[in-house]
């Protein structure tokens, strides 16, 4: 007798078919990664948007708790990413209220029905959960978030263990992907920046500046793992998939190295590049100035499942010329 199929949800994913993945944020750096990833791999979406919904993306308040519950009664998903967050640290510094509200309050409401619906959960958050003073930081690193944004993540991380101690948490730090418009993020806008006279650019707070394509297939491998685990069916292979996740890029950069590589991919000189070492004056939202994360947890499952993890990191300079382009 031959084994069981492993199955999500269920169903039998040795025939192809990978279950029903729900998306929040579906419209967002990330979110259009992820749907991108997992369309081409065989998995059933639903990618949910609000102001920018249009095609095939639903239309859903994440704020409104009867829309968002519809969402999970109609579509019955299986795995749910929730990528929905406010992720600019200085809009959300002076409206904690708001950054709860987005970050933690709706974090919770979706950890819930998931739970209520068995579906598994991916929430990300991110490095600023760490005041950078004890890095790098392994999974089971203390958090101490420096600003708002960090605060609202964390206390949106502790939602999510709360409503559903199955869930995975996957911090991750500042993305760049393919962009709809070059102040999408903060990385690809210093391309204007580096056409100014003599700009000041930091070289004070380190960065590992993460490839959104590279973030969606890592997620998509996760999923397809979790899923197979299922047929296992045993309290050892859930608590693999719960708790704390990291994962990113390991070219250690600066503001003054990106733009400084960014000038490059322009074809733009770059000894007008101003380099600043101090740190930054008081005035915005407070970053860590060190943020590396150790990620072998993930790693682990990635290479349990036959994937060496450094595939799914791009070269900095290569990738990030494509999106430019």
């Amino acid at each position: 007798m031959g084994n069981k199929a492993p199955c999500c949800g269920g169903r039998d994913v040795s025939s192809g078919f990978r279950g029903k993945v729900l998306v929040t944020g579906a419209t967002g750096l990330l979110g259009r990664q992820v749907m991108r990833v997992f369309q081409e791999r065989g998995w059933t979406l639903r990618g949910l948007a609000f102001s920018r919904a249009s095609g095939a993306l639903v239309k859903c308040d994440l704020f409104d708790s009867a829309q968002l519950a519809h969402q999970f009664q109609d579509f019955q998903p299986d795995i749910v990413i929730h990528c929905a967050a406010e992720r600019r640290p200085d809009k959300l510094e002076a409206d904690k209220d708001y950054a709860i509200r987005i970050n933690a309050d709706v974090a919770r409401s979706v950890g819930k029905l998931a739970k209520e619906h068995q579906s598994w959960l991916i929430y990300l958050s991110t490095n600023y959960v760490f005041d950078g003073k004890a890095a790098p930081y392994k999974e089971d690193g203390v958090p101490c978030p420096i600003n708002v944004y960090g605060e609202s993540k964390l206390a949106g991380e502790r939602a999510v263990a709360e409503v559903h101690p199955g869930a995975a948490i996957l911090r991750v730090p500042l993305l760049y992907g393919p962009i709809e418009k070059l102040e999408e993020t903060s990385l690809t806008a210093l391309l204007k920046t580096v056409k100014e006279a003599a700009p000041k650019l930091d070289n004070w707070q380190e960065r590992f500046p993460t490839n959104t394509e590279d973030l969606a297939l890592v997620m998509e491998a996760f999923c397809e793992a979790q899923c197979r685990s299922l047929s296992e069916n045993n309290a050892e292979n859930t608590s693999r998939f719960a708790g704390i996740f990291h994962w990113q890029a390991n070219d250690r950069q600066t503001k003054f190295s990106m733009g400084t590589t960014i000038a490059e991919i322009a074809g733009l000189s770059t000894k007008h590049l101003v380099k600043v070492d101090a740190a930054p004056a008081p005035g915005s939202a407070p970053r860590p100035q060190f943020e590396r994360m150790l990620c072998g947890r993930l790693e682990n499952i990635l290479a349990s499942s036959g994937y060496q993890p450094d595939r799914f990191r791009c070269d900095f300079k290569a990738c990030l010329a494509r999106h430019l382009q």
